[in-house]
């Protein structure tokens, strides 16, 4: 199916989705278990930055959308 059948909405609802579970990730790294382990404080530093891009990315594509329309 592809790209072609999603909605442009449906994709930032996916986009939505994909950074809630970012989130949580984030804090479930963080835990006792696995604070020991150096990717952890690698990955918890990296994914704000990865959803500062995230929502860059949307925010660029939303309004090519509406300059579409």
């Amino acid at each position: 199916m592809g790209w072609k059948g999603i909605t442009a909405e449906l994709k930032l609802i996916i986009v939505a989705v994909v950074c809630a579970l970012l989130l949580v990730f984030g804090h479930l790294i963080l835990a006792k278990q696995l604070i020991q382990y150096a990717w952890v404080e690698y990955t918890a530093a990296g994914i704000p930055f990865l959803l500062f891009a995230i929502a860059a990315w949307a925010i660029r594509y939303t309004l090519r959308l509406e300059q579409k329309n």
